[in-house]
């Protein structure tokens, strides 16, 4: 039989099935280290050395008393989130999200849920678009209720290829004069990920989803309220959603914001009729290419003023109907200009994965891949890329360092011939003699800053000689000051390496960026924190029968929710609510009636000790002297509270909650 949830509580929407298919997928995903280079990160690493039986063994129990009763909003320790960054190209951050497992599983069931919701409209109505052709680094799809996860339908290789391919299919020159024609505009668009507005997102699925498909899963106000407190509490109240490794949620959710997008582009092109004989939307994920064929007796000129005028108009249609601003990266390329059509395809071909590229292990060959004589393409043998790959080391090795991160530069560099790295028969190769001999002369004296332009790529080749290994770790090793670009190149070593005993010093290392504290602790330390999971001093055993209080719950969340957010003056006032509402679900009193000195006189039935007890009874005056919930008077002055004075009170009430659930065994 079916548990009945609170219209608050995360079970009102979120079926177990969806928790199952998410440690279906995460597990997934961390069995495809051992093959795949792709998922050498840190999450990956770190999840592979829990003991995740209680969430697995016990899938059940544990979807009922911590996810489905909105629980682990309190588990601090078991649910946590920390937030850091990663360098982006030249000087630039990228926000990034470290998540538990428990976490992480939490966050993938409420994007399978959400890909649940939207698939039938993604396949009949956006995919049937005859001028849209999107894609993202996956194809999640449920097939009759069950979620399909192979190999190839979590890895983004073979979807960026066929987005890669449909675009230089549009850049084709059949007919140079017909040609002169058409023009490629790529949008940029400033920060998506962060820019992401969930409320927008919801919106849009609740317009365009059948009533029908919204009813069977709850999709409704409430549901859309607790879909977007949970975005905001893993974002600290920010926008957007969280970017991580290997998060091919996010990268689902991320595509299907921009369907909307699709919609509005579409559209606008569409009334354009009179300048556009065809035109083609390719995107995949934020990565927006449009396809523009213009009617004969356009000239250049005007071809240009179009451009820009319709491009301005996107621009605006897609701020105000989703909230994202396009940048100075945005382009249009005329296809029948050389100069124009390589830039572009240069653009394309130079894409990473959010996640640094990727390294499969299981590609297929026809034939060995120690044979020299194989062909990776149609003119050059896997010795001849790598032998390129050593030539733009060379040429990489005898460059400045600020023509890559501050002039912006690096045009010389072809970053793309690196990728070859990745190549099955070019990897093998490198670990002949003479090639290590080769690798081991370059990278004696290298600036190893100068692997910031390819710090993935790089490092597996530094990986194949051990003295240019050693070169590496020593030149980590002196750095004074660990940057994030510094911080990057230490985490991919460590990642490829697996965090050997030999590399505690580097690892050590590693630690001294404040960021990456939390993160490196928890590394070192793997446990998933069922039996201490952080709500108070809590016991699993207390847990239990918090599990079935919604009451006390709901208060619980929202105060988390804003201690987070160091907003303690309202965190105080759910903190007092918290437990209060516990003692009126123990005292069985009527919540009206049932005030301070009702909750002093039951503290004391239960043995509570004189500070606390004194500490709970001055809560409720120091929350109607806080300005949040009564406002000051001339004889009354109300005054915020302060980060000090909340965790004092948060320290007794945390007491008074494992006396009291003790009490009753």
């Amino acid at each position: 039989m079916k548990k009945d949830y609170s219209q608050s509580q995360v079970g009102y929407f979120l079926g177990k099935r969806y928790w199952h298919d998410a440690l279906k997928l995460l597990n997934f995903q961390i069995l495809q280290k051992k093959n795949n280079r792709h998922y050498n990160t840190l999450s990956i690493f770190y999840y592979e050395q829990l003991d995740v039986d209680c969430t697995n063994a016990r899938e059940e129990v544990y979807f009922e008393s911590r996810i489905a009763s909105s629980l682990f909003f309190a588990l601090e320790k078991e649910f946590f989130v920390y937030h850091y960054v990663i360098p982006k190209q030249g000087l630039g951050l990228r926000d990034y999200v470290f998540f538990s497992y428990p976490m992480r599983a939490l966050y993938y069931s409420v994007g399978l849920y959400l890909l649940k919701l939207s698939q039938e409209f993604l396949n009949e109505v956006h995919g049937k678009s005859k001028n849209i052709k999107s894609f993202y680094g996956g194809n999640l799809h449920f097939k009759n209720n069950d979620l399909v996860v192979t190999k190839s339908n979590i890895y983004y290789r073979n979807f960026y290829k066929r987005y890669r391919e449909a675009l230089e299919e549009e850049v084709k020159i059949e007919d140079q004069d017909n040609d002169k024609g058409k023009i490629i505009l790529k949008l940029d668009i400033e920060n998506y990920f962060g820019e992401i507005s969930i409320q927008i997102l919801l919106d849009n699925l609740d317009h365009y989803i059948k009533p029908s498909i919204k009813s069977e899963m709850n999709f409704d106000t409430f549901t859309k309220d607790q879909l977007s407190f949970f975005f905001h509490f893993l974002m600290n109240q920010n926008s957007g959603i969280p970017q991580s490794e290997n998060n091919i949620i996010s990268g689902f959710i991320g595509y299907l914001y921009l369907a909307f997008g699709d919609f509005i582009l579409d559209n606008i092109l569409a009334s354009h009729r009179d300048f556009i004989d065809d035109y083609k939307i390719l995107r995949y994920v934020d990565d927006i290419c449009i396809s523009i064929t213009f009617k004969a007796g356009i000239s250049i000129k005007s071809q240009g003023e179009f451009t820009l005028s319709v491009a301005s108009e996107m621009a605006e249609a897609l701020y105000s109907g989703l909230g994202l601003r396009l940048n100075l990266k945005t382009k249009a390329y005329h296809v029948y200009k050389e100069k124009d059509k390589s830039e572009l395809l240069t653009r394309i071909r130079s894409f990473v994965s959010q996640d640094g590229g990727g390294f499969d292990y299981s590609d297929d060959f026809e034939r060995d891949a120690n044979d020299s004589k194989l062909k990776i393409s149609p003119d050059k043998t896997p010795q001849e890329k790598l032998d390129e790959i050593l030539s733009e080391l060379r040429k990489l090795k005898k460059s400045n360092i600020e023509d890559y991160f501050i002039r912006s530069n690096s045009t010389s560099l072809s970053e793309d011939v690196f990728r070859e790295i990745f190549n099955k028969g070019v990897y093998n190769l490198s670990g002949k003699p003479e090639n290590l001999k080769k690798i081991r002369k370059i990278f004696s004296g290298f600036n190893f800053d100068l692997m910031k332009v390819s710090a993935f790529e790089l490092m597996i080749l530094i990986l194949r000689d051990e003295l240019s290994e050693n070169c590496l770790k020593k030149f980590l090793l002196s750095k004074k000051l660990i940057t994030t670009s510094d911080a990057e190149l230490i985490t991919k070593f460590l990642c490829q390496t697996g965090f050997r005993d030999e590399d505690k010093d580097l690892i050590e290392k590693l630690n001294e960026n404040k960021l990456l504290e939390n993160i490196v602790n928890s590394i070192l330390s793997p446990d998933i924190k069922c039996s201490e999971p952080g709500y108070y001093s809590l016991t699993c055993f207390c847990l239990k029968k918090i599990s079935d209080m919604p009451e006390v719950i709901d208060q619980m969340r929202l105060r988390v929710s804003n201690e987070r957010s160091k907003s303690y003056s309202v965190a105080l006032s759910h903190l007092l609510n918290e437990i209060h509402a516990l003692c009126i679900r123990y005292e069985s009193a009527n919540k009206h009636e049932y005030n301070a000195n009702d909750v002093f006189g039951y503290l004391s039935k239960v043995n509570i000790r004189h500070e606390s007890r004194i500490k709970i009874r001055n809560l409720f005056d120091r929350r109607n002297s806080n300005g949040v919930s009564h406002p000051g008077t001339n004889t009354h002055t109300a005054w915020e509270v302060t980060k000090e004075e909340y965790f004092d009170y948060k320290k007794h009430v945390g007491y008074c909650f494992e006396q009291i659930l003790n009490t009753y065994q």
